[in-house]
């Protein structure tokens, strides 16, 4: 913790602490607290180092105690957990509860009398103490200060040699700590030791505090270091992957040495390894090292280093052959290299051509990004590039490259030649060669189109090339001729041609199906049928239909199906097409129970319908209708019938129809409410005690009570009635009393009461 400003990265400044400038303007000096009563501050690193580890350590720091009237003083402190809880006063700043070590430097010695003439000025003394707090032998009975019961190492200033520790200049303190031993130095020499181990990991800091009078406190130039063995990774270098670097640096054999990551190092104990990595990709890459060296006979305290190196790519190297014969004046060969870093360009170039036969006027090597060469036999060459970047990193590449022969053959094959279909696809077969080495090149001109070709630049024997030709609505056959064009080069080619003909192919359309009920009779499909009149038969394939065209709507069942027309010709072509059919189940229509009236009531009918879309409904007969084509008409049934069937037919959009029916009993008296006087429960006839409506509207209640006036049923619906139980158990054989009261359609009230006997 040092520098101008004061560097107080990675330390925690509470209390009163601060960056000030305490004897000059540089900022570069850490005020504890200042010159004020009971006042505190304290700083501690914000790591903790572990002693059970690396068992050394050392702080240095200037240190500067005045402008006051005399306070108390501060504490160098090495504690377990963060510390907290700062006091102001004799104890330095050091919290009660703190455990470990503290240095102390204490200008206000409450162990002495007390003398106004020097008020404590000349009075400092130098402690190490452990365990918790700085007073931790204070008696609260006694008055003088725990601090003064000495059981840990104290240098007061009774000789009078240590009167500068309260000072207008900076001091300069030096701590050791070495496994246990302790040593304190002021100004490089040596005041106090003492031993005390600590194997915890633990905060290093400064604490400082005022008491009834006032100074200010301040330390800079702080250094904490342990004693571990130095890493060194080296330093950064750049290099290529084809290149092997050493990191690292000179071994000591007390030390041992781990690097990692591995990737790449020969060995990751070495204090100098060699690195030697790949680079696929085509930008540079920043790899980093790192070097943990530790003592042979303690490993656990060691340091750490690192080194980042920087790998550059190869170049990703590429070129183009061309594709030539014998005949060709020259080879033009161009290079598609390329970096993923513009600043690694430009490239330099090597070529080898391959060829034994060059010449000096025809070299074999060529350093030209683009060069061109004349081989002088048809034969297989290896050409080879090497490219390297402005940093020397390079790569190499090699292709069999071939010099054709200057005599190609075209040649084809129609493939099933006597049964080509103008409708289906006509495939050739590759058969051109060459005296030596490939075709690099066949054009194909199928004899359609205005003469429009196809070109195969990667053509190989027996490759298959394939065309559609125009299909018209005819009954005659079509000749096309086919050319071929085979090269090995530029200049070496071979033509070939051969005429097909196309047999008419059937056309046929099928057209839209109506839409059927499921209840309809077969019928014969007529709306698929065939252009072209080419001679031929027909079949039809899908569910529900025969191959004549006979479609069975109850077999293919409700919902949609799809059909299938096929055409084939006496010569063998086929043409076919798909049609759909909707095949729909009638509607559920449904309307009131059968019931009854009394001649001349009004009855309301009502039907429904499955259909959501909407029905037509027609009641038949139409006698005593208010009107038959609507669903809820009116029934007024007239005197002489005594019973009537109404049937209603609901009809939906496509035509399909589905009915219900309701019968009516009338009844040739007034509105009147019939009840039986026995019934027999639990038997299949007579087993349910309802009162039988006639002429009511409406059911106001119906009650039932046994001999001793208790309600055993009650209901206001109309057709519902006892079965002679109460909650599950059955009634005793005997007397019930009854009684009932409704609204006739007139709109008289009819009441009505009496005896019933239950039967078992």
């Amino acid at each position: 913790m040092n520098g101008s400003p004061l560097n107080t990265a990675g330390w925690s400044l509470t209390g009163g602490a601060q960056v000030a400038n305490v004897l000059d303007n540089n900022n570069d000096e850490l005020l504890l607290c200042k010159d004020i009563n009971n006042y505190n501050g304290a700083v501690f690193y914000n790591q903790p180092i572990n002693l059970s580890f690396c068992s050394k350590w050392i702080a240095e720091f200037d240190f500067r105690m005045y402008d006051g009237t005399g306070a108390d003083g501060l504490a160098f402190c090495f504690l377990d957990v963060p510390p907290s809880g700062f006091v102001s006063g004799g104890g330095l700043g050091i919290p009660e509860t703190a455990n470990g070590l503290k240095v102390c430097f204490d200008t206000w010695n409450n162990c002495i009398p007390y003398n106004s003439n020097t008020v404590h000025q000349n009075m400092p003394k130098i402690e190490i103490r452990w365990g918790q707090g700085y007073d931790n032998y204070s008696n609260p009975n006694n008055p003088i200060q725990g601090e003064c019961e000495i059981a840990e190492p104290t240098r007061d200033n009774s000789d009078g040699k240590i009167s500068y520790i309260r000072s207008s200049n900076y001091n300069h303190a030096k701590i050791t700590y070495d496994s246990g031993d302790i040593k304190v130095y002021v100004n490089d020499t040596l005041y106090l030791t003492g031993y005390q181990q600590f194997n915890f990991k633990g905060y290093l800091g400064f604490t400082a505090s005022t008491g009834g009078y006032t100074d200010n406190h301040s330390i800079k130039n702080v250094i904490i270091y342990t004693q571990m063995p130095p890493s060194f990774a080296g330093g950064s270098q750049n290099f290529c992957p084809q290149d092997t670097i050493t990191l690292g640096g000179p071994s000591n054999p007390s030390y041992s040495y781990a690097w990692y990551p591995s990737a790449g190092l020969n060995d990751t104990t070495l204090s100098s390894p060699l690195l030697h990595i790949a680079n696929d990709s085509s930008a540079s890459r920043l790899l980093t090292y790192y070097v943990k060296t530790s003592y042979n006979n303690n490993p656990g305290c060691a340091s750490v280093d690192s080194v980042t190196v920087k790998l550059y790519p190869n170049p990703k190297i590429n070129f183009i052959t061309p594709a030539i014969c014998l005949t060709d004046a020259f080879a033009q060969f161009y290079d598609s290299s390329y970096s993923g870093e513009s600043n690694l360009m430009p490239f330099t170039y090597q070529w080898n051509f391959g060829d034994p036969n060059s010449q000096p006027a025809n070299p074999n090597f060529s350093a030209l990004q683009n060069p061109s060469h004349r081989y002088s036999a048809a034969a297989n060459y290896r050409v080879g590039l090497t490219v390297t970047n402005n940093k020397g990193c390079t790569d190499s590449a090699f292709k069999l490259f071939t010099v054709n022969g200057a005599v190609p053959k075209a040649g084809f094959a129609v493939n099933s030649s006597s049964s080509l279909c103008s409708n289906k696809m006509v495939a050739i077969t590759n058969n051109s060669y060459v005296d030596f080495g490939n075709i690099v090149r066949v054009q194909v001109f199928w004899g359609d189109s205005a003469g429009i070709s196809y070109t195969d630049s990667a053509p190989y024997p027996g490759k298959i090339y394939a065309h559609y030709y125009p299909n018209p609505v005819t009954s005659g056959t079509a000749s096309y001729t086919i050319r071929m064009i085979s090269s090995s080069g530029i200049l070496c080619q071979n033509e070939t041609d051969e005429t097909i003909n196309l047999l008419p192919s059937p056309h046929v359309i099928f057209g839209t199906i109506p839409a059927m009920c499921n209840y309809d009779p077969s019928l014969l499909i007529t709306q698929a049928s065939e252009l072209s009149q080419v001679p031929g038969s027909f079949s039809f394939s899908g569910t529900g239909i025969t191959s004549s065209g006979i479609f069975n709507p109850q077999l293919a069942g409700n919902g949609t199906d799809t059909l299938l027309y096929t055409f084939t010709g006496t010569n063998g072509c086929v043409d076919s097409a798909y049609q759909i059919v909707f095949v729909q189940a009638p509607p559920a229509v449904h309307t009131i129970h059968d019931t009854s009236v009394v001649v001349g009531e009004p009855l309301p009918l009502h039907a429904i319908s499955s259909d959501i879309n909407g029905d037509i409904f027609a009641w038949s007969p139409a006698t005593g209708l208010s009107n038959p084509d609507i669903d809820d008409p009116i029934a007024t049934i007239p005197s002489g019938i005594d019973t009537i069937r109404y049937t209603v037919t609901a009809t939906d959009s496509l035509g399909c129809r589905g009915s219900s029916s309701v019968k009516i009993k009338v009844f040739n008296t007034l509105p009147d409410i019939f009840v039986p006087n026995a019934f027999t429960p639990g038997t299949s006839y007579n087993n349910i005690f309802r009162p039988i409506p006639v002429g009511i509207s409406s059911l106001q209640f119906f009650r039932v009570y046994n001999r001793w006036g208790q309600l055993v049923y009650s209901t206001s619906r109309i057709g519902e009635g006892w079965d002679g139980n109460i909650s599950g158990k059955p009634q005793e054989t005997g007397t019930y009393v009854w009684m009932v009261q409704g609204k006739a359609y007139t709109g008289n009230t009819i009441f009505k009461k009496g005896l019933m006997t239950l039967i078992r």
